[in-house]
């Protein structure tokens, strides 16, 4: 796949894991905040904050639902030893210290399909830590785990190779996706928000005067490497003639 366009600029993906505990913030949060301290020290520009699913088994010992992060930067190429040194400061020193955090980096131009693969088995079947090091070194991806055992590694490199396959995960954070909310039509919304497509699983779109119910918090998904809303029509009676998918109903058909 090719990079999409940056500004001249590179593309670096960065997957974080296992950095909560029961009662602390989920990754999902430690991801935003990673991307506002490297926005803050102007090192990168936060494109986007994907949540990847990962397996779920009794074996397996995780807290919240088992989502790993992966934020997409934009930054200058000389920037990448930057980026490194802060994944490593804010894991340290912001990971619950219950928890078992670790980090991938890697350049877009980085992913080899064995890490494309690595995020599809992490889905279904477990893996280990040495396994997730020695293929980030063979495809010069920079890694690491910290405080417990370490094994953050291996949903972090996962993160990074499900975001970069493009048809996996949900959106966390976009520019103004939080901003999204009521009644509004087509234009409106992607005035608002760097949604790529809004469509129906038939691939239907909205007409630009349809009004689209949006909810409270809707979730962009990851479709073909782009940002995509997934929604659905409405019945007769209602003042909308769509409405967003909820997260109840995204998690249910498993993207």
């Amino acid at each position: 796949r090719c990079a999409p366009a940056a500004g001249g600029l590179m593309l670096f993906l960065i997957g974080i894991d296992d950095t909560d505990a029961p009662e602390s913030e989920p990754t999902s949060r430690h991801a935003l905040r990673l991307g506002e301290l490297i926005e803050q020290r102007r090192y990168g520009r936060l494109v986007s904050i994907t949540t990847h699913q990962l397996l779920r088994h009794p074996e397996l010992y995780y807290t919240h639902q088992n989502l790993a992060s992966c934020l997409l930067i934009d930054a200058n190429k000389e920037s990448r030893r930057d980026l490194e040194l802060t994944c490593r400061e804010f894991l340290r020193r912001f990971s619950a210290p219950a928890s078992d955090p670790g980090f991938a980096l890697a350049a877009w131009t980085n992913i080899l399909p064995e890490v494309v693969s690595w995020g599809q088995q992490a889905k279904h079947v477990q893996l280990f830590r040495s396994a997730a090091i020695e293929l980030a070194r063979l495809a010069g991806i920079s890694i690491a785990g910290f405080h417990g055992s370490g094994s953050g590694v291996i949903g972090a490199l996962a993160a990074v190779g499900l975001y970069f396959s493009g048809n996996d995960g949900q959106f966390y954070w976009l520019p103004g996706l939080t901003r999204l909310k009521g009644a509004v039509t087509l234009p409106v919304l992607l005035g608002i928000c760097p949604i790529d497509r809004v469509e129906n699983f038939r691939g239907r779109q909205p007409m630009a005067n349809d009004l689209i119910d949006l909810g409270e918090s809707p979730v962009p998904v990851l479709r073909d490497g782009h940002p995509v809303l997934l929604v659905d029509a409405t019945g007769r009676g209602s003042a909308c003639q769509w409405r967003v998918l909820s997260q109840e109903e995204l998690n249910k058909i498993s993207i």
